[in-house]
């Protein structure tokens, strides 16, 4: 029995805890503020920063933390909890989740409406705005990644790597040496290592992707009409999109000029996009090549570097955009989503892009979720 035929009294609960800093930089230790009308975030995949937003009511602001006082902040930290406490008259954060931890990037003040928003990113944005072209030949990416973090002063959560990053820039010298943000440079080690890396809280993650499999995959269900009853669901509105482009075949070239061997390489993948057969039709020979020159791989290097490609784009075919639901804490950005009952091939399991969560006194909590996957009747013959 799916739980939408057994609905049940909500009573879900936020916070919002505001942190000042001092002419030295220094954070306090924060203080949950009333006051607040309305609140929402979004949890992007890894390679974004989390954001927020927040409306307080100037006319229901503490003294001491009143329009006066948010127009002399010059920087400022916001955490947003959103739970289901057992008992909803009386709670505290405690009882609650931590939904993201962010720096502000702008205050604004409405005197018509006495109204305050502010608006930010999580603590992934100290990583973006910092440029480095730093190489560390001699460490490993697990140790850049906790070196990162020490100098951000956010805790780590790292799977030791061994291969010295020099390996890497012997193999991809100029992505490398090139100055980049330390958020592009740690996604770029994680690609190499197969991993992912995120920011939660106060946290830098670098490690194997979250095995969403080790949990019960999210379920979004439809129950079409039938004679007895309408439709039903556990959402109130989704869109279902399927990429044609990709359904009729992709194809990957990696080029190469590997300077040490004095030898070049062409690799494919799929070897041929003939062989890709979605049901049981050819695609032929009109599947969209897509191709990219990588200097100094090996042919193996450059063959796992146009798989790694392909598996990218080919997860764009089939999204799920829109689908907003009541809020649950349950969903995060590492579950996966079974979404089933429309009878069509959009039946099939996804992973989430983006999980927008908002808070308000007049709609309550709510979600938004996109999220993408290949078709299951799309194989790789190779």
């Amino acid at each position: 029995m799916t739980s939408f035929l057994q609905p049940t009294g909500r009573q879900p609960r936020g916070a919002v805890k505001v942190y000042s800093v001092d002419a030295n930089g220094n954070r306090d230790s924060g203080a949950l503020i009333t006051g607040w009308v309305e609140f929402e975030l979004e949890n992007n995949s890894f390679y974004s920063a989390d954001t927020f937003r927040c409306k307080f009511a100037g006319a229901l602001l503490p003294s001491d933390r009143n329009a006066i006082w948010f127009s002399n902040q010059q920087d400022m930290f916001v955490e947003l909890f959103i739970g289901f406490p057992s008992n909803p008259l009386l709670y505290s954060a405690a009882d609650l989740e931590s939904w993201i931890y962010g720096q502000v990037d702008a205050i604004e003040i409405d005197p018509v409406t006495n109204t305050i928003e502010v608006t930010g990113r999580d603590l992934t944005r100290v990583f973006i705005d910092t440029k480095t072209t730093q190489k560390w030949p001699n460490q490993t990416s697990s140790q850049i990644a906790a070196q990162l973090a020490r100098a951000h002063g956010l805790s780590s959560a790292i799977t030791a790597t061994t291969t010295q990053v020099g390996k890497y820039y012997e193999i991809d010298h100029v992505n490398v040496a090139d100055e980049r943000s330390e958020w592009d440079l740690l996604n770029y080690l994680a690609d190499l290592e197969n991993f992912k890396v995120w920011v939660r809280g106060q946290t830098l993650y670098f490690q194997p992707a979250p095995d969403p499999t080790a949990t019960m995959p999210y379920q979004i269900v439809w129950q079409p009409v039938s004679t007895t009853s309408g439709p039903k669901a556990n959402f109130e509105s989704i869109k279902l999109t399927r990429a044609l482009t990709v359904s009729r075949g992709i194809q990957v070239k990696i080029r190469s000029w590997n300077k040490k061997f004095a030898k070049g390489y062409v690799v494919s993948y799929p070897s041929n996009v003939r062989t890709i057969k979605v049901g049981s039709s050819s695609v032929g020979a009109g599947g969209q090549i897509y191709s990219k020159t990588i200097p100094n791989l090996t042919q193996e290097q450059a063959i796992q570097r146009a798989k790694s490609w392909y598996d990218q784009l080919v997860a764009h075919e089939m999204k799920i955009e829109g689908l907003t639901m009541p809020g649950d804490n349950n969903l995060d950005i590492t579950s996966i989503i079974q979404f089933g009952g429309t009878g069509t091939a959009f039946d099939q399991q996804y992973f989430p892009d983006s999980i927008s969560r908002s808070m308000n006194f007049d709609g309550g909590y709510e979600m938004t979720i996109s999220a993408k996957n290949h078709a299951p009747d799309s194989t790789v013959i190779v």
